[in-house]
Order: structure tokens, then C-alpha cells, then sequence
């Protein structure tokens, strides 16, 4: 383990421009020590187990996520775990991975990124919610929790699907010298909230609008020409795993259609998922659905379960040529039922501007995937892309923000 002792004097108050903090970061008495998990994995799990216990987090900074992940990656990954300490007590912990590209062809980029490894294969994962643990009541000055990064050498720290409470805590980023941050996504993730539907006698078509009530009545009708819908929630691990192989069928021969690889064409993914459900499914954090007639599959969904939250995370879904089946439509639509009279809170689209996640949803909450950006130069080249991309899609994508606002 490597240790790292913080502790420096704020600078002098300077104007700041564009996206560029032109002051040092404030003063930090913070020390960090930093953990090898491949090296001295019971360590880092009795330190990421004991910040679970007194911290606010989600579903992938959970243990079942996090030691999925771990054994999941090589070495060469270069993740490592990070604990803020003060004096003996741990009052933060994070993941930090390390990678090298190069942007634009020619500006290599020494890249950290937050509970992932910055390596595009192996962050086909595709987390949410993504955080900091930190302990409740600790005190933190501006920066302060990233006051780690000043002894790293670095041009890029990502942020992959950061949660808004997160993203939007006063003083985040602290003021740091030549940093802005650049928006590379921003999504809401639309969620039902199942007590709701409970509220209205289970009857989930008085929160919809007429148009997408009338989608699902009519493809509802089409499907129970060949026999009335039903639901099969796998019941073992052994049963889960089968799922998620025909869902994953499902998924590729329908991405592939679109001239798409599908997630399940990434190696990394699909052994990750299968590792995931076969050691999670018993901890009760795993849920494969499966919906049906007595003719044809019409769709699976895998969800997790995270505190009577399910997460909708990947679905196979059947698709027909005719356009009055709505294959997603019908099955979240009688997946939410479920999970409603299974008593659970939430049932979470997680982020995505999909339509049919905003129509079927009550509920929203930001979500984000940013980077810091070090340097003047690469802060321009940056910001000159994201106008590029701005003007192609008209979205607010690669939007730059000023720091210390």
C-alpha cells in the first residue's frame, strides 16, 4: 500500500475564465492510502465492507457489484482502492482505475476514472449511480475529497454514470488550476414509484396517458390471440442462468439486426453477467423475468434488486414484424405489476431519454458521465469537439462547465 499525506495552503484569489480554474486546490488534511485488491484482496474487502455499513450507496457500489468486478479484471487493469483517512478514521473510499489513450490520434491521455478502469472493454459494464462512499457527518472542505488527485499524474479523471446527489454536492471539485469539467452525457433515470400502483388497485393504466394505454391494450389483445400473458420469475440460480442465455439471444439477434454487435458480443460482459447471477442470484439481488403466452416468448428482462429497488438493467425482447406488438412495452408493463404486488418500493428504468421509459415512469432523477480535464490546451481541443458534436445532434451533450461557480 502506498501512502499519501495532504496538506496544503490555499492560494491566492484569481479571476477565473472559460472552463479554466485558475487557483490551487484549498488546504486538505486528508491522508490517503491506496490498496493493491489483487494483492491483498481481504483487505480491500473489510475496508469497502466497513464504508458500505456507514455510507449512503446504490446497487454498483454494493459488494455484490464491486467483488463481481474485481475478480472479474486482470491485473494489468491497475485498479486500486483509495481510502481517505482522518487522523484513523476512514471518512472516504473509492476505486480508481488507470489507462492510456490517445485523443484525436496524436494527444495521449493518461486517464483515472471513479469505480471503473477507463478501458472502454472492460467498462462495457455500464455503471449508474456511481459515487464516493463517504461517512456521514464527516467534514470535507471544497475539493477536499478529491485532494487524492493532486498526486496522481493525470489529464483525464472520469466520472461514468455519477449519480446527481453526487455530481451536485457545494464545492465538488474544489477550484483547481488549468481543470474544467466536460459533460459527456447527461440523462434523466426514469423510475416507477410501485406504491402508486398499489394506491390505484393495481391498476397501472390510470398513470399512464391515453396514447401509450391504448399501445399496451391493443398489443396486450394481439398477444393473448395465442393465450393469456403471464410472468415466470426464475427460482434458482441454475434457472436464472438459462434465462439470461436466451435473453442474451434475444438481445443479439435483435442489435444485430440494426447492424449493432449488442452487448453481448463484448467477452468481458457476458462472463461478468453469468458470474454475477450465478453468485448474487442467492443473496436475493438478482431478478430474471420472463414473459409469455402459450405460443412464443415475448420478452426477458434481468433487473436487480437493491432494498426493495428493482433495476432494470438488460432485456431480450422478441420482436414481430407486425407494429402492433410492443414486445417492451408489454413486458415492463407486467413486469411492473409484479414487482408491485411483490410489495417492492421502486421498479427504475435506470438513465436513458427512451420514450418509453419517460411514458411508463412516474419519477426522475439526473444522471451523469463527465470528466475533469487537465491543461489549457486540452481543455480547448476539448471544447472545440463538444461544439462539433453540439452542432451534429443539436444535444447538450460535451457541454463544458466553469468550476467553483
Amino acid at each position: 500500500k502506498k501512502i499519501i499525506s495532504v496538506s496544503r495552503k490555499p492560494g491566492p484569489s484569481r479571476k477565473e475564465t472559460m472552463a479554466v480554474a485558475d487557483q490551487p486546490p484549498g488546504k486538505h488534511n486528508l491522508a490517503f492510502k491506496i490498496y493493491n485488491p489483487f494483492a491483498d484482496f481481504e483487505t480491500v474487502r473489510a475496508l469497502w465492507l466497513a464504508m458500505l455499513d456507514q455510507s449512503a450507496h446504490g446497487f454498483f457500489t454494493s459488494w455484490g457489484w464491486i467483488s463481481t468486478w474485481l475478480n472479474s479484471l486482470p491485473e494489468t487493469s491497475n485498479v486500486r482502492l483509495v481510502v481517505g483517512y482522518h487522523g484513523e478514521e476512514a471518512v472516504e473510499a473509492l476505486f480508481v482505475g488507470g489507462a492510456a489513450r490517445r485523443r484525436y490520434r496524436f494527444l495521449p491521455s493518461k486517464i483515472l476514472s471513479l469505480n471503473s478502469t477507463g478501458n472502454p472493454y472492460y467498462d462495457k459494464l455500464y455503471i449508474e449511480d456511481n459515487s464516493i462512499l463517504l461517512k456521514p457527518g464527516a467534514s470535507f472542505r471544497p475539493g477536499e475529497i478529491l485532494g487524492f488527485l493532486d498526486f496522481f499524474a493525470w489529464d483525464e479523471f472520469h466520472l461514468p454514470g455519477a449519480s446527481g446527489d453526487f455530481m451536485g454536492q457545494p464545492g465538488l471539485f474544489g477550484r483547481r488550476r488549468g481543470v474544467g469539467l466536460l459533460v459527456d452525457e447527461a440523462a434523466d433515470a426514469h423510475f416507477v414509484r410501485l406504491e402508486k400502483i398499489r394506491e390505484a388497485n393495481m391498476d397501472y393504466y390510470k398513470l399512464l396517458s391515453a396514447n401509450k394505454r391504448s399501445q399496451i391494450r391493443r398489443s396486450i389483445k394481439q398477444y393473448e390471440l395465442d393465450g393469456a400473458l403471464q410472468v415466470r420469475e426464475a427460482e434458482s440460480a441454475g434457472e436464472a442462468l438459462e434465462m439470461l442465455n436466451s435473453l442474451a439471444a434475444l438481445h443479439q439477434q435483435a442489435w444485430e439486426k440494426r447492424g449493432d454487435p449488442g452487448a453481448f458480443a463484448n467477452d468481458h460482459f457476458r462472463r461478468f453477467h453469468r458470474e454475477l447471477v450465478g453468485s448474487r442470484f442467492g443473496k436475493g439481488e438478482i431478478q430474471i423475468l420472463r414473459v409469455f403466452n402459450d405460443k412464443m416468448t415475448i420478452g426477458y428482462l434481468y433487473n436487480f434488486i437493491f432494498k426493495k429497488h428493482v433495476l432494470f438493467y438488460q432485456s431480450g425482447l422478441n420482436y414481430e414484424n407486425a407494429n402492433i406488438y410492443r414486445p417492451g412495452l408489454v413486458a415492463h408493463y407486467y413486469a411492473v405489476l409484479h414487482n408491485a404486488q411483490k410489495g417492492m418500493d421502486v421498479y427504475d428504468f435506470l438513465a436513458g431519454n427512451d420514450d418509453y421509459k419517460k411514458s411508463l415512469s412516474t419519477d426522475s432523477r439526473p444522471m451523469q458521465w463527465s470528466r475533469l480535464v487537465k491543461g489549457k490546451r486540452r481543455l480547448f481541443l476539448e471544447q472545440m469537439a463538444a461544439g462539433l458534436r453540439r452542432r451534429a445532434d443539436q444535444s447538450n451533450k460535451g457541454s463544458v462547465k466553469e468550476l467553483g461557480k
